[in-house]
């Protein structure tokens, strides 16, 4: 499988020179330095490495290399070759970057102050709550809606301080979700109407000159919008004999 992907990939290398951007060696080299050839180059260096260290005997090298097999994961992102779905998502986060922010930023100051509050009410009643780490924990586990169930406040102050923000923080972190769902929403949708707005482009052009042409041809047309004026000056241009 080595043999296979490195002859793909230096076939590919190779085949890079048919555009113009990568012709030459310094074309080709611009070509490797691209996201996707970089992940195959770590890929192929880490197998290699394994391979060799295996057959040398080498048992603690192979161990330790083995664990570089993670890296064939990699592999799985060059499944969108074109990088389709990560600019769209790059796309839809630069757009809703403002909203996002304000969310995430709320969210944050919610987490810190309940955190901190729920601290010094349980911190002399409740071992879980001995230090400001721990509430924070659990304020992290408790508004992103996971609730682990391995800190919960015991004093009745602490409960209800934990009920109001839990449905504070709660609103505020699940904003992003829903930003990031209208905006690929919006985003698939505006991507459609340009692709059937480029499907009638073409035909609208040629009917367009069509129509132009037959109007331009009327000897009956006194507009300047004819070919005319430039027949009178052509004649006007050429040498009489």
């Amino acid at each position: 499988m080595i043999v296979v992907f490195g002859l793909e990939f230096i076939i590919r290398i190779w085949s890079a020179g048919c555009c113009c951007r990568y012709r030459g060696w310094q074309g080709r080299l611009r070509f490797a330095r691209k996201p996707f050839c970089v992940i195959d180059i770590i890929v192929l260096i880490a197998s290699i490495a394994v391979v060799s260290a295996k057959t040398q005997g080498n048992i603690f090298a192979t161990s330790a290399l083995r664990s570089l097999r993670f890296l064939q994961i990699l592999r799985m992102v060059r499944m969108d070759r074109r990088g389709g779905t990560w600019k769209l998502l790059g796309s839809v986060v630069y757009a809703h970057s403002k909203e996002l922010i304000t969310a995430w930023y709320i969210g944050f100051l919610v987490l810190i102050f309940s955190s901190f509050l729920v601290y010094l009410v349980e911190k002399d009643a409740n071992a879980q709550f001995s230090t400001y780490a721990d509430a924070l924990w659990w304020g992290t586990i408790t508004l992103t809606t996971i609730g682990y169930g391995d800190k919960t406040p015991l004093t009745w102050l602490g409960r209800l301080l934990s009920a109001g923000f839990a449905l504070l923080g709660i609103s505020f972190f699940a904003l992003p979700a829903g930003i990031l769902g209208s905006g690929f929403a919006l985003k698939v949708q505006e991507q459609h109407r340009q692709k059937h707005f480029e499907k009638r482009r073409n035909p609208a052009a040629s009917l367009i000159q069509c129509v132009w042409r037959s109007y331009a041809a009327d000897e009956k047309s006194v507009s300047i919008a004819t070919w005319k004026p430039h027949l009178k000056a052509l004649h006007t241009c050429s040498p009489t004999k």
